[in-house]
């Protein structure tokens, strides 16, 4: 039985998320090197803080750490290394483009991707009659990466398409954990989890850090910036995902993610209304925004409507 307060939680923590232009932009500004080595930096002290913040709910989840399996291990270590950590990497690139707007706008193709997974992981079948929606979404994806779909050339010239392929990169790594979580809350605590994700994140965090920089790379931080660090570590960071995984918990993957729309609608009104100057969004941007997400919510319908038969062995496990 859906819990619709589980629901309220994931979409509370989506909102949280979209604040995050007001921490990592300024951040980006005036950090030294490239802009792989720029996101990898304010990711990887995002991460310190957000480590030592949730220790104590990893002392506290210590029984269930140890009782894990090597699948659950698995699940656990994709949610952390490859959403926290480099998912939030390519989230940063693409923010170095300054297209803020675009950014947030293609983690509204999370649902469609977390969807997919979890018909040929979890087994949340997609009824045949849903199918039709997916095409259409990603039309509206198209049109949203290409501000003016007449003219796909200036995209490519103003540096949009690129800021999109890396917004959209990390819309599917996060859509993924979205999935692995689901598996992973079967057998830990929502803390615990929370936990994991960021402990097991830091470490790749750390080596591509040094690999990109040396240890030279630790002395560009500023004193100034603790304030912006800590706030993109608690506000859209620790405190959004223990409600996010508290609500995943008592939440199916494919609703969590309609929940997660939440996030870009919040973004974009803070980068219109918050952030100095102004962002803008195009007419074909806007019609993308209607197509996508009034696709997902068709698809999400009529799934419900019509619901396929779950066939014998459709729920996949990391084995």
């Amino acid at each position: 039985m859906i819990d619709r307060f589980a629901v309220l939680l994931v979409a509370l923590a989506a909102m949280l998320w979209g604040t995050d232009t007001l921490f990592r932009s300024p951040l980006l500004q005036h950090l030294p090197g490239n802009a792989i080595l720029q996101a990898t930096q304010i990711v990887t002290m995002e991460h310190i803080v957000l480590t030592i913040v949730s220790l104590p709910l990893l002392w506290l989840g210590w029984r269930e750490v140890r009782s894990l399996t090597w699948p659950q291990w698995r699940a656990i270590i994709l949610i952390g290394v490859g959403a926290s950590a480099l998912a939030t990497i390519l989230f940063t690139i693409s923010f170095s483009y300054f297209h803020f707007i675009e950014t947030l706008l293609l983690q509204k193709t999370q649902p469609l991707i977390a969807i997919l997974l979890a018909h040929f992981w979890l087994g949340e079948r997609i009824s045949r009659r849903a199918w039709i929606w997916v095409p259409v979404a990603i039309l509206g994806a198209y049109a949203i990466v290409i501000p003016n779909p007449l003219d796909p050339r200036a995209a490519w010239e103003d540096f949009h398409v690129s800021a999109g392929l890396f917004a959209l990169a990390a819309a599917a790594l996060w859509g993924a954990a979205t999935v692995f979580g689901r598996y992973a809350l079967a057998s830990v605590r929502f803390t615990t989890l929370t936990a994991l994700r960021f402990t097991t994140a830091l470490p790749a965090l750390l080596i591509l850090m040094l690999l990109l920089g040396g240890p030279a790379t630790f002395a560009s931080y500023r004193l100034g910036d603790v304030p912006l660090y800590l706030g993109i570590a608690i506000i859209p960071g620790l405190f959004p995902m223990l409600l996010y995984y508290r609500g995943l918990a008592s939440t199916p993957a494919s609703l969590a993610t309609l929940a997660e729309l939440a996030f870009p609608v919040t973004g974009i009104l803070v980068n219109l209304l918050v952030v100095s100057p102004p962002q803008t969004i195009t007419g074909w941007q806007v019609a993308g925004i209607v197509v996508l997400t009034g696709s997902l919510i068709a698809l999400d319908y009529t799934n419900a409507k019509h619901p396929a038969r779950l066939e014998r062995g459709a729920e996949v496990a990391l084995t």
